[in-house]
């Protein structure tokens, strides 16, 4: 027959397995919690991956769109200076240079019905018609796309 002492150490024996078990347990839950936290940063590291991979896609777009501005730009003077010239073989360069650019994605701005200072740049006003519409246009005006790089030069009416 087991003597108490044996009792003892067992009871001894189950209080430390209870109390080691109960300690893993909480390992057990920090850990978890530990990983669901990870889970999530990962999933929110993904999403700002995603969305920086977007936003540089659609920069990349945009400098691609825009990359023949400057020289657009140098090129639109010999456009007005062609405008006001008469002879056909000047005529026939200047809609070959226009043919090129508006490959190149520019537009015409051809927007007269009114004004609106993001398309127009007004440099004077006359008599007649209703106020702060066109009356006429003095240079032409273009786009790349919805960006404007060269606003059209008008003069404005008065009103009557």
């Amino acid at each position: 027959m087991p003597n108490v002492s044996y009792y003892r150490s067992l009871k001894q024996s189950l209080s430390e397995c209870s109390q080691r078990a109960k300690e893993l347990e909480e390992k057990i839950v920090e850990k978890d919690r530990i990983i669901q936290e990870l889970k999530e940063q990962n999933l929110r590291f993904t999403a700002d991956l995603e969305n920086f991979q977007k936003k540089v896609g659609e920069e990349t777009l945009k400098l691609v769109n825009y990359a023949s501005e400057r020289i657009m730009k140098e090129l639109l003077p010999v456009l007005d200076s062609l405008d006001s010239a008469k002879e056909e073989g000047i005529i026939a360069i200047k809609t070959q240079i226009e043919g090129i650019l508006q490959k190149e994605g520019l537009v015409t701005i051809n927007d007269t019905s009114k004004f609106d200072p993001n398309k127009h740049e007004a440099i004077g006003m006359e008599e007649g018609g209703e106020a702060n519409t066109i009356k006429r246009v003095v240079r032409k005006g273009y786009a790349i796309g919805d960006r404007v790089i060269r606003p059209e030069l008008v003069i404005l009416n008065k009103g009557d």
